[in-house]
């Protein structure tokens, strides 16, 4: 078993004893389910390629980015890690997102502008790097393979626009969670997830960031 490998599982299980100690302290499932369902596939993807597809050749490109960004790179865990961190950070004890530590500005950024930059790095070099190998293995000049290569050679732009999109799906569910817990507890103290407008524009600000820290040191 490899260092990365064991770093991994103790990622996991430290999210999970977050996500418990969430449970317990403000016992509803709106939160903490989903973050510990999204994080566990991708913190086990690797796990479970293996256990899919053993060591087989990549029969296509699909098959040829899962395999070599996830199931034999060891450095796969450096693409997630920064979500996972996220997550525990909001521990009941330490929790970045609410309390005394949300209060801490700098520039008018918080300490929770840290791992969205990074998660937002970490995604779109994911993107990035996921491109450049499409762009190695698939060779066949059909539409797609020449569709991949534009992608590849603009793979800045398009790791941009995923960024874009995960980040109106991710933020739009904070919304809705938000507004569900508040409708139950009617209190920001007593519930989970914390939004707000002005914090919504500070996050797509630092995922720009990361974005374009990504962006500058792939290039």
């Amino acid at each position: 078993m490899r260092n990365r490998d064991l770093f991994r599982y103790g990622l996991w299980a430290v999210l999970a004893a977050t996500a418990d100690a969430n449970r317990r302290h403000y016992h509803m499932a709106t939160t903490w389910l989903p973050h510990l369902l999204t994080n566990t596939l991708s913190l086990l993807l690797p796990d479970a390629l293996r256990r899919l597809f053993g060591r087989r050749r990549p029969r296509n490109a699909v098959e040829a980015v899962m395999f070599r960004m996830a199931r034999d790179n060891e450095d796969y865990v450096l693409y997630v890690a920064p979500l996972a961190a996220g997550y525990i950070l909001s521990h009941p004890r330490f929790n970045i997102y609410k309390g005394d530590w949300a209060e801490l500005r700098l520039m008018g950024f918080g300490l929770d502008s840290i791992p969205h930059s990074a998660t937002a790095m970490a995604l779109s070099a994911l993107v990035q790097d996921s491109l450049s190998v499409v762009a190695d293995v698939d060779d066949e000049g059909t539409l797609l393979s020449r569709a991949l290569d534009t992608a590849a050679r603009h793979s800045a732009l398009v790791s941009l626009g995923v960024l874009g999109a995960l980040t109106f799906i991710w933020e739009y569910g904070e919304y809705r969670i938000h507004k569900a817990e508040m409708a139950e507890r009617g209190s920001a103290e007593l519930i989970n997830m914390q939004w707000s407008a002005a914090d919504t524009r500070k996050d797509i600000l630092s995922n720009l960031l990361g974005w374009l820290l990504a962006a500058l040191t792939r290039r």
